[in-house]
């Protein structure tokens, strides 16, 4: 079944590829460091410090939009453990004038070094909402390696000031029962804003954006874990090329 999700998410987007026109593309490197996050370490349960080395890409195309990164953790006792996501996106209707600026199908991979992989697939809305640079609601289903399988609601935005930016997601899991061999989890919710000023006007145009600032984490019920809520202020460094 999750192969056949994952041949429906790239079949989508090769379709789409096959007479595609970029509109935009933007690439970056990030590093991240905090002190307070729960599970990703050998404290379960109290903080642990962690450096966050990041790749990201995201653009826009004619048969809808790409999103994917890869996550480099290095912690303590020699803790270390990737992350990626990848994320495609395919234009099933386009909107002028409203609230609503397309309705998208919405496809995602995740995958982990410790050994699962995550398929989720759903359908979600790009809004024109004022003030906003972006902002999206997607619903997903989500076929999960190691737990029971759930839905996930994931809010994206971003806005701007300037040199000042904001821009983050919400992701909200659904509660689910143990499921045969796998794992049930509790309702968890994920809240991660990025903070930054780009120094790139000050300090010369040798990249697009040179943001500096800070990441925090909320994470109610860390990983559907009961009573592992994570509260993490980290620095960050990131640079557009």
């Amino acid at each position: 079944m999750k192969k056949q999700l994952l041949a429906m998410a790239v079949i989508a987007a090769a379709t789409g590829t096959a007479q595609a026109e970029q509109f935009w593309a933007d690439n970056s490197v990030s590093a991240l460091y905090g002190s307070d996050y729960k599970v990703d370490g050998p404290k379960f349960d109290d903080g642990n410090s962690l450096t966050t080395y990041t790749l990201e890409h995201v653009s826009g195309h004619s048969w809808g939009g790409l999103f994917y990164f890869m996550d480099r953790h290095v912690g303590d006792d020699g803790f270390t453990a990737t992350y990626s996501e990848f994320s495609p996106k395919v234009t099933l209707a386009s909107f002028e004038g409203g609230l609503v600026k397309s309705v998208n199908a919405a496809f995602t991979l995740e995958s982990s070094s410790g050994g699962f992989d995550n398929y989720l697939y759903g359908v979600g809305a790009d809004l024109a909402i004022p003030g906003m640079n972006f902002a999206s609601a997607t619903v997903f289903y989500a076929v999960n390696d190691n737990s029971a399988n759930d839905y996930q609601l994931t809010l994206t935005y971003g806005w701007s000031a300037g040199a000042f930016n904001i821009d983050g997601y919400i992701d909200y899991s659904t509660q689910v029962e143990a499921d045969g061999n796998r794992f049930g989890s509790k309702a968890n919710l994920h809240f991660n804003p990025q903070i930054t000023y780009d120094l790139a006007p000050v300090i010369g145009k040798t990249f697009s954006k040179v943001k500096v600032g800070i990441e925090y984490s909320y994470w109610g019920n860390k990983y559907g874990i009961e009573g592992i809520d994570q509260n993490a202020v980290s620095a960050l460094l990131k640079v557009h090329l």
